[in-house]
């Protein structure tokens, strides 16, 4: 059999030539919708019900996983970052869940716009990620998360409750974001950067419930009973036995592993590159401490959750992916109260062949060092405001990496020859504003400019595509297809 055959036969296993919405488990929208013709969400019986429908659109439904895949989602709710990541014994993995409050974040970072709410204006972010999560998890796990990771406390990572918000009707907190995720699907473990003592950089309980000055994420105030409630939610499901709760721990490879085969793929793994101020070596399960707790305090005791964010590399045979929260890059005089987490980290991740940029591609993040050693074939950047991604880290992914010679300096003899071609950018919703900033030379050399962006990566690791699903349905419909990349 050749290789190409062989390499079709593969992508047909996956599912290429398959459908199955899986509707049957949805949460209805339709009670949300107050605006004309949104998607409904109404069940289709069968795989051939929306099979047929989407045909009748022109358009495919997303294949759905099949055992041996990779698949990795980054999901336009319009309000902040989500993935969902399926491994390939089926294991599901939910990084991050926000739902940033769009009114009090454009009224107090005027004249900066988010991105509208996906798939209608009136759909909470929970809600969608979950109504996403059903339709293209596996059919036994489209019930429940083995594992759900909060990068960081900022709302677009996980949610932002006020007076307003709905309350749960099985605890006594609020419903935005990853509460409201974990009442209508079974987290198994939950993740995020603290837990039990979140005590680093300071008692994190104390401060948010008497410091209304702290960071709310995305430039937004702070709302401090968020995070108090999601520690309520943590606890409810813990107390109720339903839910395991820990800190990631920089360096380990055994904290979130395959549930269910694992030794049908001895070659994947997922390293913990970085938790708080903690990052691996390299070495074993040896970390460093890259900063102290007085290192991010300012002088008021306020911090940024963004330099303490977790990070990640995923790793399936000769594939390799980063993803890192709002980790950021620059730190000095120029930028006030900023670390630089990426250099520390960058050579423990070593080259990966795709990555999430660092938060959502703003300017104080993925610093030229970081991208030239991670140096990724595919780039997803997961922007929802009108100042993302920052014209710095545009320029950056469009023009490639420089020509080195045989000293490792930039080779001067071969002005503007990149030694490698740019990555292909897939961002996730690209205002028109900053389509305008940015020019036609950033605009047009990117892949996509709006969608729920898929890597699947073929079983064994060996090679991978990237879809580009449509945002404004309530069904996964593909919008383009890129690849196949062959993993390095």
């Amino acid at each position: 059999m050749s290789k190409a055959i062989f390499s079709f036969f593969l992508f047909f296993l996956c599912g290429f030539s398959m459908a199955s919405a899986q509707d049957s488990n949805l949460v209805s929208f339709a009670a949300d919708a107050k605006v004309s013709g949104p998607p409904s969400i109404v069940a289709a019986k069968d795989s051939k019900l929306a099979s047929s429908a989407a045909a009748a659109k022109g358009s495919s439904i997303f294949p759905p996983w099949q055992k041996g895949c990779l698949d990795i989602h980054h999901i336009n709710t319009g309000r902040g970052n989500s993935a969902f990541l399926v491994l390939p014994d089926g294991t599901t993995v939910l990084i991050d869940a926000g739902d940033l409050d769009r009114a009090v974040f454009e009224k107090k970072n005027a004249p900066l716009r988010t991105s509208p709410a996906l798939p209608f204006d009136t759909a909470s972010a929970g809600k969608t990620i979950v109504n996403y999560i059903r339709q293209v998890a596996p059919l036994l796990q489209n019930t429940g998360i083995d594992y759900a990771l909060i990068t960081h406390f900022h709302a677009d990572h996980y949610g932002q409750v006020d007076v307003n918000s709905p309350s749960s009707k099985k605890g006594s907190y609020q419903l935005s974001g990853m509460t409201e995720v974990g009442d209508l699907l079974t987290i198994r473990n939950m993740i995020d950067r603290g837990y039990p003592a979140y005590d680093f950089p300071v008692d994190l309980r104390r401060y948010y419930k008497s410091a209304p000055g702290a960071s709310g994420g995305g430039g937004a105030p702070a709302v401090p009973s968020s995070f108090l409630n999601y520690l309520d939610f943590v606890e409810h499901y813990v107390a109720a036995g339903k839910m395991k709760a820990a800190a990631l721990q920089a360096g380990r490879d055994d904290q979130i592993v395959l549930r269910y085969d694992a030794a049908s793929w001895p070659d994947f793994h997922i390293r913990n590159i970085k938790a708080g101020n903690q990052v691996w070596t390299g070495k074993g399960k040896e970390t460093i401490a890259v900063f102290s707790a007085n290192d991010v305090l300012d002088k008021k005791g306020a911090f940024n959750e963004n330099p303490l964010s977790l990070a990640l590399r995923i790793s399936y045979g000769k594939f390799d992916y980063y993803t890192g929260g709002d980790n950021t890059g620059r730190e000095g005089e120029d930028l006030p109260g900023g670390r630089d987490s990426e250099s520390p980290m960058a050579e423990a991740i070593g080259k990966v062949d795709a990555m999430s940029l660092d938060h959502h591609g703003n300017r104080d993040a993925n610093n030229a060092g970081f991208l030239k050693v991670l140096d990724p074939r595919v780039v997803v950047a997961q922007t929802w405001c009108s100042d993302q991604p920052g014209q710095e880290t545009a320029h950056r992914l469009a023009n490639g990496r420089p020509a080195t010679s045989s000293t490792g300096k930039t080779d001067v003899s071969s002005p503007g020859k990149p030694a490698t071609p740019p990555p292909d950018v897939f961002y996730l919703y690209l205002q028109e504003a900053t389509k305008i900033t940015l020019g036609p030379w950033i605009t047009r050399s990117a892949k996509s400019l709006e969608g729920h962006i898929v890597i699947r990566v073929m079983p064994g690791g060996d090679e991978y595509y990237v879809f580009v699903l449509d945002d404004g349905s309530a069904m996964p419909t593909v919008k383009n297809r890129f690849g196949p990349y062959r993993s390095e």
